[in-house]
This record gives structure tokens, sequence and C-alpha cells, in this order.
């Protein structure tokens, strides 16, 4: 991690998010923020967008007009579960699935210069310093636009937070120590597409091609099955988006994904270490509550 002073009163983090959605960060990392609050660990989430073009599971929860906000209360709700230290919107819009309306809003996140939300995200890393990164990778897990696109701008974003030639005068440099991309076994997602309810019957036939990553590109295969209770209630703050009665029915997609009770990332090279040889949060993590071996994909 960088030796830079540190700015007053404000350590750095050990891990920071930087993910799309409400409830992003609720599928894919509850269990080991979980972890990383057992272990004193300092925490970040920057959350691109408020949500606004999700589903409204009951029309008394929010309308379209309100669930922006109701959905930002969800997030804080959610994340005073697992005690994130920090927690920043940028403010954008959601830009919503694939090839529908919410595409052409122009606040919408895909709409935004990149180097925009570039700068926004250079600024945040400076600030907040963080050992360990943690964004969407290339696929984007289901190929959300949001999530390709801020994977993509967070990745350069890691790298020129470093570079004391890029906006010289926007605080001084930052050199995290590892990126990772929060990862899903492609296996498991063409499985669960299969499936008649399945929560990707509204992706396009792209994105269902590209699902997840093969599980031999997994890194870091994280079992958080002790947490698995407090995930349930994580994913149950998000009163919108999760119907509460699924997450008790033992035969329904989101249970049987909670049953698996593994958080999978994968490491992404930086310039600074080509061959992912520094040892990060994430690495301990791994020595803590590392698979033994990786998990049979079902």
């Amino acid at each position: 991690m960088s030796t830079a002073d540190e700015r007053l009163g404000n350590p750095p983090v050990d891990i920071l998010w930087i993910l799309a959605h409400p409830d992003d960060e609720s599928f894919g990392s509850a269990g080991t923020m979980a972890w990383a609050r057992q272990r004193g660990l300092r925490t970040a989430y920057i959350c691109a967008t408020r949500g606004e073009a999700g589903q409204i599971r009951e029309s008394r929860l929010a309308t379209p007009d309100t669930l922006g906000a109701v959905r930002e209360q969800e997030l804080r709700e959610a994340m005073s579960l697992v005690g994130m230290s920090e927690l920043r919107l940028l403010g954008f819009r959601d830009s919503g699935m694939e090839n529908t309306d919410d595409n052409h809003n122009p606040m919408a996140l895909i709409n935004q210069p990149p180097e925009t939300i570039l700068t926004h995200l250079v600024g945040h890393i400076r600030d907040l310093r963080p050992g360990t990164v943690i964004t969407f990778g290339p696929e984007g897990v289901y190929g959300h636009p949001d999530h390709v696109m801020i994977g993509k701008i967070a990745a350069r974003a890691v790298e020129l937070a470093a570079d004391d030639t890029w906006l010289p005068d926007m605080l001084e440099p930052w050199r995290a120590d590892a990126l990772y991309f929060s990862a899903a076994p492609r296996e498991r997602l063409e499985a669960m597409a299969a499936l008649p309810d399945s929560p990707f019957g509204q992706i396009s036939e792209r994105s269902r091609n590209n699902l997840g990553i093969p599980s031999s590109e997994i890194t870091h295969w994280l079992d958080v099955s002790q947490w698995v209770d407090l995930k349930k209630q994580v994913l149950g703050s998000h009163h919108t988006q999760v119907d509460p009665e699924e997450l008790l029915n033992p035969d329904s997609p989101m249970a049987q994904r909670l049953l698996h009770a593994f958080e999978q990332y994968q490491r992404h090279p930086l310039p600074w270490d080509p061959d992912m040889e520094i040892r990060d949060t994430l690495e301990r993590a791994r020595s803590e509550i590392g698979a033994k071996e990786v998990p049979v994909i079902t």
C-alpha cells in the first residue's frame, strides 16, 4: 500500500467496493463484508447509481418516482448490518437492463462521458486510499450495461489514481495493492438461466451467452457459510427487490444461491504487480476462509 501521508482523521480503508446498484454488493460480497467487520477492517463502498430502474416488487413499497430514494435507504440499512465504514454514492442514474427505454435517459450512467466518471473515481480512490479494490469484470457478471461500464472505468481509475501525472492537483497519488473482479461461475449461472423462473429471464441473448466466467478462472473462493443467516438479512433489506419468502423457500433460485455459501473473486494484475505477488486483504481472507478445493459446480 502507498506510504502517502494520511488525510486528517481519515485512515486508509482495507477494502473498497466500486459497483453499480444498491444490492450488487449484497448478492456478491455480503459475507466478505461480514468477515472484514469481524476482523476489524475498514471498508468502503462507492455505488454509482441509486437503482432507479430496478423492479418494484410491491406497489406499496415505492413508485417509479420514489424508487431511487427508497433503494438508497435500503442500501444504507443493508450496509449498517455488515458494518460498512463508509458509503458513497456517485449519483448517476440506473441505465436499466440492455435494450430498455432506461438506456436512453440522458442521466443514465452509460450516457455519461467516461472521463467524468473516471475523474470522480480517481478522486475517491485517492481520498479513501484502499489496499484492495473490488469491482466488476468485463462481463459484468450477467452483462448489465452499468456493471460493464463501472467495472471498466473503475479498473482504469485504480491505475490512474497511482499516476502522479494524471490530475496532479487532485490529492496525493495512491497505489492500491490489488484489484479484484466480483465473479460468478459460468456453469452455475447457465444452470440458473435454464430454470423456468430464472432471474436472468430479461437479459439479452448476447448477455445470456456470456454469463459469468469459467470456474477455472476464479482465483478466490471464500467460504462465507458462517454468515449465511446474516446475508439473508442483508438481502432482505432490499425490500423492493427481494421477496423475503423467496429467501425462506429452500427450493427458490435465490435460496439455492445462498446454499452454495461461496463468494468468488478473480484477481486482476496491476502494472506495478503484474504477477499478482503482493499479499493483500483478500489473500488474508483466502488464508482464513478460502475453500480448500474448488467447489463442485451444480
